[in-house]
């Protein structure tokens, strides 16, 4: 099955091309990451996604739903986004187990009724994944890391068939980055799992639960495919259109540019 599939997309805003000529599918049991510098087109690629943003031509399906056909509002059902600027709309005094269930109204409020037993669907999530030790704390008193983890908890909540995760560890230090790749790991193996789309500017991210891998640059697709035969050092150095380093450590790549490496040395001679 294909669970994404932009053929020959186009944006433009005014005169200028935020994306160009855009050839990208996802199929059952990939999980994607999408790599760039800032400025590349990522979040404009994710808002076409959601048809939050129209394409200026060219074809979008998502989930079988082929944008223009009328299903978008039940399509936005079938998807949910992570990402930080979501952080900041709920009161600090909610529950853990009460913001989780916000997430059935797509909301950053709770506006109907509900039952302990309902929340209780919500603690269960949050056991699910590894976060049990957070029910019934308020989020004002968590960590940035604990409140992703409890975003990402409320965007499983009505089991989607795509997660995204935009720019996911943003204010997270590192330890907490470690922890939401062990979070995202759990999900991968839930009898549900969704379609897992990772944004990012870092490739040291890139987790093993990650199968293939986008490169957007300028707006326009670099490489697509899987990921172990696109994380090498000429790949990476056409894409970034600079001389690069990659150190393997376990099974992360670290990006060490040559030229700030040579700066630092002569820096420290």
């Amino acid at each position: 099955m294909t669970i994404i599939n932009f053929k020959n997309v186009n944006l433009v805003r005014g005169k200028k091309h935020i994306l160009r000529n855009i050839n990208w599918q996802v199929n059952q049991g990939e999980n994607w990451s999408i790599l760039g510098l800032n400025g590349s087109g990522k979040s404009s690629l994710l808002k076409l996604i959601l048809a939050e943003e129209w394409k200026t031509s060219g074809d979008i399906s998502v989930l079988d739903i082929k944008f223009g056909s009328g299903e978008i509002p039940r399509l936005r059902k079938r998807v949910s986004v992570v990402g930080s600027f979501i952080a900041e709309r709920f009161s600090s005094t909610i529950k853990a187990e009460n913001l989780v269930y916000t997430g059935k109204f797509n909301s950053s409020m709770l506006y109907k009724p509900y039952t302990n037993q309902e929340l209780d669907e919500a603690r269960d999530l949050l056991k699910s994944i590894g976060a049990g030790h957070l029910i019934g704390r308020t989020y004002g008193t968590l960590s940035q890391g604990e409140k992703q983890l409890l975003l990402i908890a409320r965007s499983l909540i009505l089991n989607p068939e795509i997660l995204i995760l935009d720019e996911a560890t943003n204010g997270l230090d590192l330890f907490a980055k470690e922890k939401l790749q062990v979070q995202l790991h759990q999900i991968k193996n839930l009898d549900k799992s969704p379609t897992m789309i990772y944004i990012t500017h870092h490739p040291d991210e890139i987790s093993e639960d990650f199968t293939h891998l986008l490169l957007l640059r300028d707006g326009q697709v670099i490489q697509a495919g899987v990921k172990k035969d696109l994380l090498n050092e000429k790949i990476l150095s056409d894409f970034y259109q600079e001389n690069i380093e990659i150190h393997q450590i376990r099974h992360k790549y670290f990006v060490i540019p040559k030229t700030m490496d040579c700066n630092f040395k002569m820096n420290n001679k």
